[in-house]
């Protein structure tokens, strides 16, 4: 099974690939600067709008994950698709 998705995600196209690592590390960043906020602001400021930015943007770099890694999926099946119907 496991096999099977490893598979799978190895043939999806070089343009989803650069889509979906781009939005990885960009997701990757947020998340960061976003537990540092957090960090920052538990340690040294204590500041419920300090916390309220930190933790929006550790959620927003999970959904930005979600969304493009989902995105990146859906234009490799659409380009899939049409290449087959070329045939």
């Amino acid at each position: 099974m496991m096999g099977k998705i490893v598979k799978s995600l190895n043939s999806v196209n070089s343009f989803s690939k650069n889509i979906i690592m781009t939005g990885c590390y960009i997701s990757l960043f947020l998340c960061m600067v976003g537990i540092l906020l957090v960090g920052y602001n538990n340690f040294v400021r204590q500041e419920v709008e300090l916390y309220n930015v930190g933790s929006t943007m550790i959620y927003t770099a999970g959904v930005l994950f979600a969304n493009v890694t989902i995105g990146g999926l859906i234009i490799d099946f659409f380009n899939t698709m049409v290449n087959n119907n070329d045939d």
